[in-house]
């Protein structure tokens, strides 16, 4: 009898699928044509509204993961140049449409 040995290993993950890096590829799709995503702005919260405010956010997370390194505690200490390149990259996907109000 040919004993076959197969190694267990205790973290034996096979068959299990993990989450991807999110990519938003509708948004880059988008894009790609030309055409910008609107996305409201509140300038007195700095808050995101209406029907794209979920993808803006997710957005801003991907860009954050991708440009800035994760050993910087602060955004105050993100450089000049990095700051620049995010705010580049946001307004080639989206169209800022600020909403301001006074509130008497």
């Amino acid at each position: 009898m040919v004993d076959d040995h197969i190694p267990i290993s205790s973290n034996h993950r096979s068959g299990r699928s993990t989450r991807g890096p999110t990519r938003l590829r509708r948004l880059l799709l988008r894009s790609a044509r030309g055409v910008k995503t609107p996305v409201i702005i509140d300038v007195i919260t700095g808050v995101a509204s209406g029907p794209n405010a979920d993808t803006f956010n997710s957005y801003l997370g991907v860009v954050a993961r991708e440009k800035i390194s994760i050993l910087i505690p602060l955004w105050d200490h993100v450089p000049e140049v990095d700051r620049t390149m995010i705010w580049e990259d946001i307004l080639v996907m989206y169209t800022l449409l600020l909403l301001s109000y006074i509130v008497f």
